[in-house]
């Protein structure tokens, strides 16, 4: 399939799905479950890249750009997967900042949802540090499955949620669950 290129939908007035109309369905839904995205950064669009799938702010000026490996250029479904784990990013951009455990779990898990949803295809996490994040988010979300539009509204970006604030905007949530979201997420950990 190309991903790329919209054809027109035999019977409809739309078109067939492209990377680009993909990101703003996973954009909006993930506003719709976690609350708006911060509009003060210029979402310029997407690309490939030579590394990891990332999010990437290219001058001085407040814009990011999701930026998507070389397989997803070959795979739609990678694409698709990919798309909205950075996509989750879009929601609070850090400016660069290192991104928390909770954030990159939100996005871990929101891109196994999203694909399952899309494609009916699931694909988990190849790397353990992002598993292990994803499944520590889940706790939170078994505790209350709106916890994390609770603690946008408190404090809309992800890099300043402390284990105080989700500890007292989520009753029940065991402090040490929160303390292992707030920390800073470390690619390379293996536990």
């Amino acid at each position: 399939m190309d991903a790329l290129t919209a054809y027109p939908n035999t019977g409809t007035t739309g078109y067939t799905w492209t990377i680009a109309s993909r990101i703003s369905d996973a954009l909006h839904k993930a506003e719709t479950l976690y609350g708006p995205r911060d509009t003060s950064y210029f979402f310029a669009g997407f690309e490939f890249g030579p590394t990891n799938p990332r999010v990437w702010y290219p001058g001085d000026r407040k814009h990011i750009v999701i930026q998507l490996s070389s397989i997803a250029r070959v795979s739609f479904p990678h694409a698709i997967y990919q798309l909205a784990h950075e996509v989750v990013h879009l929601l609070a951009p850090s400016g660069g900042r290192n991104a928390n455990v909770l954030e990159e779990g939100l996005a871990t898990h929101f891109s196994e949802i999203y694909l399952q949803e899309a494609a009916n295809i699931v694909i988990h996490p190849g790397i353990p540090s992002y598993a292990v994040a994803r499944d520590l988010l889940r706790q939170l979300l078994s505790i209350d499955g709106d916890a994390i539009r609770k603690l946008r509204q408190r404090e809309p970006k992800f890099y300043l949620m402390t284990a105080d604030l989700i500890t007292a905007v989520i009753p029940g949530v065991p402090k040490k669950l929160a303390e292992q979201l707030a920390a800073p997420f470390n690619r390379d950990a293996t536990t």
